[in-house]
């Protein structure tokens, strides 16, 4: 019996020993190839682990000196029952076979390891710096994050120390986060050079926008922190400065509101108004604006503080809106004493109207009652004229009397001030009234004394006389020839000329039938001869030519236009022959005698001017 097939069992529970092994490592081998391709975030000492292990496993990765010992003891393996004769049996045939092939499929396997491990080898040390990024980023990541939960959390305050000393906290984390910007800068360009290795994990890419993002929105919150409370306490410094401001230009609208009284005198309240609501205004400008800055800072501040300390801090706001209602009471009575003024303004303005109307009004009276050169018609027409005046201002008198005491009544004068102006005024219209109430008894006299016929031939007379100037005026223009127009425009211009001398005709034809209607109206006719008969054929005679000149002008007013048209039609035709293929004479020929039919026309027409 030979070594071999003594010590079969031995030899046969070593191989089999070694075949598990060499399985077992390629198991281990491709476990630690997946966590290390896994692209799973592990800490750097975590993947350290990992690392070794593939190191380890990665020492002998040829086994070659395995896989040479495996084929050999196989082949001893296979010949232990047949040793020393000829060949080998079928069943050891078959056996070696399998265990050949069993042998063939590991060692397929472990060429088919090969890429993957190499692929691995050449990852797992930029793998292990990337991971070694993550772990150091982490700190710099809770210090951000920390600064950046302080520069969001709510924070009220409602006065300046504590808006002041919210300034010193941000300040201090506005500190911590640049005291982090050289570690920043310093892991973002390491970050960058491993980002540029090809085999960088993606995990990297998600780390270093993370730690981007994060550094980003921690210096934008921190920022608007600062900003805000700087904004805040900018406007605590200014509220409080506003605050006491105000105080001013309000007290010195309230000094004024206490000048403010009724002038009697139109012109001086005039004056004196203007200069007041001048002041008011530059006060009140004032004051506004700086409410306005007031508000917009308390805004600021309460937005702040928050909602539930409003209450509290608007008793300020409170007392300067009390204090603010000067300003609608010296803009209602700046109102109410304008309005006086206006009134008074009217009110004397009329006594004046009044008065410059009254006195003539008087002395003609009175010269109408005494002279001996006006004639009796005159006497009668002036008498009346007189009389309409009198009762035109008449309703006048009473609404004036009620503004009078509305206005000068001696319960409205201000205390301490001499009312000898409004007194004035109230003597002024009692003399007004009283003379124009006894100007009205003397014309109602004087024309109780004339009859009703008297009147109606004074007015006939009246109207006569006024007729005769201008139908002696309207004669000579008549005989008077017109001017040859040289042009269309002197046409025009003569047209209008001839249409208002029509229409004045018309116009002064209602005063002769006025004078003829009132003698037609009296009861017992006088024997005077009627001079409207011989007035009328004069003024139809007057109006036939006015007529007459008006149709010849208007006739070649329109004649000349329809000419001056034409005109243009036939220069155009004219004109565009050079250029026309085949020029439509036909047309030019009725164009030119259509020209010269007008012309015609125009040339007969201005002959009969």
């Amino acid at each position: 019996m030979t070594f071999w097939q003594e010590n079969y069992g031995f030899v046969k529970e070593v191989y089999d020993f070694r075949c598990s092994k060499y399985l077992e490592w390629m198991d281990n081998i491709e476990a630690i190839i997946g966590k290390v391709m896994a692209n799973t975030q592990y800490t750097a000492k975590e993947f350290k682990i990992i690392k070794d292990t593939f190191t380890s496993l990665c020492r002998d990765l040829e086994k070659e000196g395995t896989k040479s010992w495996l084929d050999m003891m196989l082949d001893k393996l296979s010949q232990h029952s047949s040793e020393g004769e000829e060949g080998l049996s079928g069943r050891d045939k078959a056996m070696k076979a399998q265990e050949k092939k069993k042998l063939e499929a590991m060692v397929e396997r472990h060429k088919g390891l090969m890429g993957p491990t190499m692929e691995a080898q050449s990852k797992v040390d930029h793998y292990s710096e990337c991971y070694a990024f993550g772990d150091d980023i982490h700190p710099v990541m809770k210090v951000l994050n920390e600064q950046r939960h302080l520069s969001m959390k709510e924070i009220h305050p409602h006065n300046m120390d504590m808006c002041e000393e919210q300034i010193d906290k941000q300040e201090k984390v506005l500190r911590t986060i640049e005291n982090q910007a050289p570690i920043y800068n310093e892991l973002m360009k390491r970050g960058a050079k491993l980002k540029a290795n090809p085999n960088a994990p993606s995990f990297l890419e998600r780390e270093i926008a993370k730690l981007e993002e994060t550094w980003k929105d921690t210096n934008e919150k921190a920022q608007q922190r600062i900003d805000l409370l700087n904004s805040t306490f900018k406007d605590w410094d200014v509220y409080e400065q506003q605050r006491q401001a105000i105080y001013a230009p309000l007290e010195s609208l309230e000094d004024q509101f206490k000048t403010y009284k009724r002038i009697y005198d139109p012109k001086k309240g005039t004056d004196w108004l203007e200069r007041k609501k001048k002041k008011a205004e530059e006060q009140k400008k004032i004051a506004l604006e700086i409410y306005g800055v007031i508000k917009k800072c308390f805004t600021t501040i309460v937005g702040l503080a928050g909602e539930d300390k409003r209450e509290f801090m608007e008793k300020d706001i409170v007392e300067i809106d009390e204090k603010r209602l000067i300003i609608e009471r010296v803009d209602k009575t700046l109102k109410e004493l304008t309005e006086f003024n206006e009134k008074l303004h009217k009110f004397v303005s009329t006594l004046a109207e009044l008065r410059a109307w009254m006195m003539p009004a008087c002395e003609k009276l009175e010269f109408i009652t005494t002279s001996t050169d006006m004639s009796p018609e005159d006497r009668v027409k002036e008498i009346f004229d007189l009389q309409g005046q009198v009762n035109e201002r008449l309703p006048l008198l009473e609404p004036l009397e009620a503004e009078c005491h509305s206005l000068l009544d001696g319960k409205k004068f201000e205390e301490g001030q001499t009312n000898e102006t409004a007194l004035g005024h109230m003597k002024e219209y009692y003399t007004i009234k009283d003379t124009i109430n006894e100007l009205h008894e003397r014309i109602e006299v004087e024309a109780g004394s004339i009859t009703q016929d008297q009147k109606y031939f004074a007015e006939y007379l009246y109207g006569v006389k006024n007729f005769k100037p201008w139908m002696e005026e309207a004669e000579a223009v008549a005989k008077t020839p017109l001017v040859k127009p040289e042009k269309l425009e002197d046409a025009v211009a003569l047209l209008d000329t001839v249409k208002t001398f029509e229409s004045k005709c018309a116009e002064n034809r209602g005063k002769l039938d006025s004078a003829a209607e009132s003698r037609s109206k009296m009861e017992k006719l006088t024997k005077a001869d009627n001079e409207v008969e011989t007035l009328n054929t004069r003024w139809d005679i007057v109006k036939k030519t006015a007529d007459e000149r008006v149709a010849k002008i208007t006739e070649l007013v329109d004649t000349w236009s329809e000419l001056q048209k034409v005109t243009d039609s036939l220069t155009q035709a004219i004109v565009a022959i050079p250029g026309a293929n085949l020029p439509d004479v036909s047309s030019l020929e009725s164009i030119f005698k259509q020209f010269k039919e007008v012309n015609d026309k125009k040339m007969k027409l201005l002959s009969a001017i």
